[in-house]
């Protein structure tokens, strides 16, 4: 299985917000996204997952 992460730095992303569910809905993939965008990122948590995912898409 997979690990993605998606990091989200724009609400409302269009794109993000068609690419992570078709993603969430393949086998095999497991999907993580973090939201920037809220003033309550935790940032050091972000870190450990960017470097436990198989693959970083940023948006």
């Amino acid at each position: 299985m997979s690990y993605l992460l998606h990091i989200l730095t724009i609400p409302e992303d269009a794109l993000a917000a068609q690419m992570i569910p078709i993603q969430r809905e393949q086998a095999g993939h497991e999907v993580k996204v973090v939201d920037l965008t809220k003033p309550d990122a935790d940032y050091r948590a972000l870190l450990e997952e960017i470097f436990a995912a198989d693959s970083v898409q940023v948006w």
